[in-house]
């Protein structure tokens, strides 16, 4: 056995071998990756939550106070060290049902697959716990998961269990994003792990598939807006949100199942995460029928079961009007007409708009004669004029309507049965009225000024925010859009496009100076957009002077990176604001020309531009 008060001479062989033990032991705990880290403050973070509750970003679940979330802190002692551990789920099943006319189905997220995986959790680091404490008795241990006051992608982040992605997920190397995360705090001084150097690049595929414009900007989330939050809440769903669910019950997979780093990761080694698909993959209209007993023998075993049977019933309602299942008419009747609670009258209603006919129509005119909740004739009184309204247009093939029996707003990733299966269909958009600018890029985010520069090189399109020119372009703005507007969604995240030719005046006539061979350095305001490591590399490249040549491999050594000599090319080739911050500067190891964004031809002549000065 060991004390925690070995000297420090000794302290640090001890405690490395203690830690070797653990993660050689952690498989049989059932653990999947395990990281150790210092439990200093968070202080980054901190800055970054209070900024997420100024916006309003907030999904009200969380700790309150955010001096808890960042200050890993035992009741007994100081704490020292932080352990976070990983257990992967699994992302596909096995012969999943499929949704039929007359016998449509709602999904639930995978991480409500199988057991509740907190309980899963729980009792692996129970046994971590057991193991620790059989070594070390009077260590000081504390465990957390999810429901802890600590922030777990924090946590798992600094340990290197994986990196932050810009869908807020953690992706391990390994895993990828299918991990459910817990850590522990104890005074037992570890050495930390290093943390993982892979990010997302200048990947977006989960900020444009986010079904309302949740993911702001990479690694920000608007949780008011997110399905898995909304699905959650036990009130009244906006009809903008009801049409985003689709079929979804509990949750939503959306910005993993279209992620690069999870392409092929499905993990079915852990039997307690298996799913029952006819729990995970329910028939709707029996839902509604279900009793408190019911629910609970059927769901209380999945993380689902947290909220109670309310909000999966609600669900359940949005779905079937998303289907435009006519079956379920005479059910959605019912629920309009004698359901005691006032939310699921009310998106009852709404459900029967979407589906239309006389049967719809005659129930909901029959429903607002006696409904006393304000909310619910309000409801009732807008379904009433979009059936109304709806008489009048041509009736869409069913076909059309149910696009392959998928509900409308539903992505297609989401339909597990048919995703798995490789199918693609284009899902079935919703009416105009119901369309709303997305927050990633409606017309009132951000202002991103804009202009134009007749080069030697071509035309230049130059942007900037109000801080500073923050990116420049090789082409014409109509030409470059799509790309201008990507890189856009990724670092600004709700923005628009404004040309002015004023803002970009002093950039524009410092680049036409240097074109000209009479400036060599520039002095300008940049608004600098990127991770911490390009960040870094960029200063370096920023310091290379005019007519001078460097190479990747010394910007590496200039930033302590020896090593990451292709992470250093890869930040290079993301340099937004080429010329101004000289990449052309860069050569490979024995002088020659490398990859440069504005071609090896543009790279030439900057080159030659700066040497013949």
């Amino acid at each position: 056995m060991t004390s925690v008060q070995t000297g420090a001479a000794k302290a640090a062989a001890v405690w490395e071998k203690l830690k070797q033990e653990i993660k050689a032991a952690a498989p049989e705990m059932g653990i999947d990756d395990i990281g150790f880290a210092s439990a200093e403050p968070f202080v980054t973070l901190k800055s970054i939550l209070e900024q997420h509750r100024a916006k309003g970003f907030e999904s009200g679940f969380e700790e309150p106070d955010i001096e808890k979330r960042v200050r890993p802190e035992l009741k007994d002692g100081e704490s020292a060290s932080l352990i976070a551990i990983a257990v992967a789920y699994p992302s596909k099943m096995i012969n999943p049902p499929k949704s039929e006319p007359g016998a449509y189905r709602g999904i639930m997220a995978r991480s409500a697959w199988g057991q509740d995986y907190h309980q899963v959790l729980r009792a692996a680091m129970d046994k971590l716990v057991h193991f620790i404490r059989e070594r070390v008795p009077e260590a000081m241990i504390e465990s957390m998961v999810d429901t802890g006051a600590l922030v777990d992608r924090a946590v798992s982040q600094r340990a290197g269990i994986g990196f932050s992605a810009k869908n807020c997920a953690i992706i391990s190397p390994k895993f990828g994003s299918w991990i459910f995360l817990g850590e522990l705090v104890t005074n037992i001084p570890f050495q930390p792990d290093n943390p993982v150097t892979e990010d997302c690049g200048e990947c977006t595929k989960c900020i444009d598939a986010c079904p309302t414009g949740a993911l702001v900007g990479p690694g920000q989330l608007n949780a008011q807006r997110c399905i898995s939050f909304v699905t959650q809440t036990k009130g009244f769903v906006d009809e903008e949100f009801m049409l985003k669910i689709g079929n979804r019950l509990y949750g939503c997979d959306t910005c993993q199942i279209v992620c690069p780093k999870n392409r092929g990761k499905n993990w079915d080694h852990h039997p307690e995460f298996h799913p029952d698909p006819e729990i995970v993959k329910p028939l709707l209209i029996p839902l509604l029928d279900i009793g408190n007993r019911e629910f609970k023998e059927r769901f209380g075993q999945s993380s689902a079961a947290w909220r109670g049977k309310k909000p999966i019933q609600r669900n359940a309602v949005i779905a079937l009007g998303n289907f435009k299942d006519k079956t379920a008419v005479p059910k959605l009747t019912e629920v309009l007409k004698r359901d005691p609670r006032p939310e699921l009258r009310g998106t009852a209603a709404w459900a029967l708009s979407r589906i239309g006919g006389e049967d719809a129509m005659r129930a909901i005119g029959e429903a607002a004669a006696n409904e006393q909740d304000g909310n619910v004739l309000s409801m009732l009184q807008k379904a009433k004029e979009r059936l109304s309204s709806s008489e009048t247009l041509p009736d869409k093939p069913q076909a059309e309507q149910t696009s392959n029996n998928k509900p409308e707003g539903q992505k297609e990733q989401n339909e597990t049965s048919e995703q798995e299966n490789g199918q693609t269909t284009e899902p079935v958009k919703p009416e105009a009225a119901a369309w709303k600018p997305s927050a990633v890029t409606g017309l009132h985010g951000t202002p991103v000024y804009y202009d134009e520069v007749l080069t030697p090189i071509g035309t230049l399109t130059l942007c900037a925010t109000e801080k500073g020119l923050c990116h420049i372009d090789f082409g014409a703005f109509h030409v470059r859009e799509a790309h201008l507007q990507q890189w856009a969604r990724t670092w600004i995240g709700e923005y628009r496009y404004e040309k002015n030719e004023e803002k970009l005046n002093e950039a524009a006539q410092q680049l036409k100076q240097y074109f000209a061979g009479e400036r060599k350095a520039f002095e300008l305001k940049l608004d600098l957009l990127g991770t911490p490591f390009q960040l870094q590399v960029w200063q370096v490249l920023s310091d290379i002077s005019y007519g001078e040549a460097s190479t990747h491999q010394q910007v590496a050594e200039i930033i302590g990176r020896p090593k990451a000599v292709r992470a250093v090319l890869d930040a290079i080739s993301k340099n937004p604001i080429p010329i101004i911050i000289p990449c052309h500067r860069i050569s490979g190891k024995d002088g020659t020309l490398v990859g440069y964004v504005g071609g090896l031809q543009t790279k030439e002549q900057l080159l030659t531009l700066e040497q013949q000065s």
